[in-house]
């Protein structure tokens, strides 16, 4: 696809791309939680290169990331993704603080919520190195695994349960849950249908059939979803859904 193609529009650019990303991704004016994730893939539905999804995106994709974070209350990830890519908590220059109170977010940084059934080891970077206290997610028979640097959320008794979280999260002002997957987190927001936007980055790239699945998940049935726009920025295709229905 040309990047001159009618009616596929590039990336905002230049000075106030900001303001104009912000005003295209704007969340849903509801009065509950709202369930955004922003992933990127393959041509071929693949969701990590050398193991990392990072290593799929360009420039557009990691300022779009930036600027998705930034307008978000919460970010929600699951235990295999923070490992994987040595999650931290979120830093902020002087730009995106202000930003974020231009947008009507805190000047500080939105807290990352890491979903484990299992617990987590305490000297991950996402326990040692952060401004906001991170919040760990976690069923009653994982809570004394919690690191003692995080806020546990308890959801559910043997597994997580994510629909609780969702709404403890929305309890406690975080309606705009921003979530950056992994895979199977990803396939159990859609499976619980919890998901009510998706942000997908479809990179120009194909990984073959070992490369880890977008959405690893069996469904009972298709889930359906409307496009809410598609813009180019690099060789990168920038698209944006919401659950039909929503």
């Amino acid at each position: 696809m040309r990047a001159d193609t009618p009616g596929v529009e590039r990336l905002p650019d230049g000075p106030g791309r900001d303001d104009e990303l912000a005003a295209l991704y704007a969340w849903p004016d509801a009065p509950g939680p709202t369930v955004r994730a922003n992933m990127i893939t393959s041509l071929d539905g693949g969701a990590a290169l050398d193991g990392r999804s990072g290593g799929l995106g360009n420039e557009a994709d990691q300022h779009l990331f930036a600027v998705l974070r930034d307008l978000a209350d919460v970010i929600l990830v699951g235990s295999g993704t923070v490992r994987a890519e040595q999650y931290a908590g979120v830093e902020l220059d002087g730009d995106r603080r202000a930003r974020r109170r231009r947008w009507g977010r805190p000047a500080s940084p939105p807290p990352i919520a890491v979903v484990t059934g299992r617990g987590l080891d305490a000297d991950l970077p996402l326990f040692t190195d952060f401004e906001t206290k991170p919040i760990v997610i976690t069923p009653r028979a994982a809570a004394g695994r919690v690191p003692p640097a995080a806020e546990p959320l308890i959801a559910g008794e043997e597994r997580v349960d994510l629909a609780a979280a969702v709404r403890t999260l929305a309890d406690r002002g975080f309606r705009r849950i921003h979530c950056e997957g992994g895979p199977a987190l990803l396939g159990q927001l859609v499976t619980d249908d919890l998901l009510d936007e998706c942000c997908l980055t479809i990179a120009p790239l194909l990984l073959g059939s070992d490369s880890t699945r977008l959405l690893p998940t069996v469904l009972a049935e298709p889930a359906g979803w409307v496009p809410d726009g598609v813009r180019i920025g690099g060789a990168h295709l920038f698209t944006r859904y919401h659950r039909s229905g929503r």
